[in-house]
């Protein structure tokens, strides 16, 4: 299967001393599952760390983008974002500051075929194949 890491994800898997539990998960996920890491997600995450000035947490980001698919952002990502956007808002569906990125995300996921692996399900319902980090299928070998 594939999986794109939403940045709430992604965020404890960089971290440098919590969150094992996620961690663990990650490193058995990639035996099972093909990782994507979607550009969005990198800023989101990379401008918090650079203004928590967390250079260990910047230096695994910057790793991962060498060890899973990184997934840019392109001119028919961002229209196709724009559209689903106006779908969802004309459909009485949020589409406030909070949830652009999520859009792009989802917007990422559907061009790559994954599913969005996230803590924050909600927010992806309806667009595309969601999952917890816990809920994700793994092999029993």
């Amino acid at each position: 299967m594939r999986l794109l890491l939403d940045t709430s994800v992604l965020g404890r898997i960089c971290h440098p001393r919590k969150h094992l539990d996620v961690r663990a998960w990650f490193l058995r996920a990639l035996v099972d599952h093909e990782m994507l890491l979607p550009e969005v997600a990198d800023y989101e995450l990379r401008r918090e760390l650079l203004r928590l000035d967390s250079k260990r947490s910047i230096h695994r980001l910057d790793e991962l983008t060498r060890e899973i698919q990184y997934v840019p952002m392109t001119t028919a990502t961002w229209r196709s974002a724009a559209k689903l956007w106006a779908e969802q808002g004309r459909a009485g569906r949020p589409t406030g500051d909070g949830s652009v990125a999520d859009l792009l995300i989802a917007t990422q996921a559907r061009e790559e075929a994954a599913a969005v692996v996230t803590l924050n399900e909600k927010h992806f319902v309806g667009l595309v194949d969601v999952y917890s980090w816990t809920a994700v299928p793994m092999s029993t070998t």
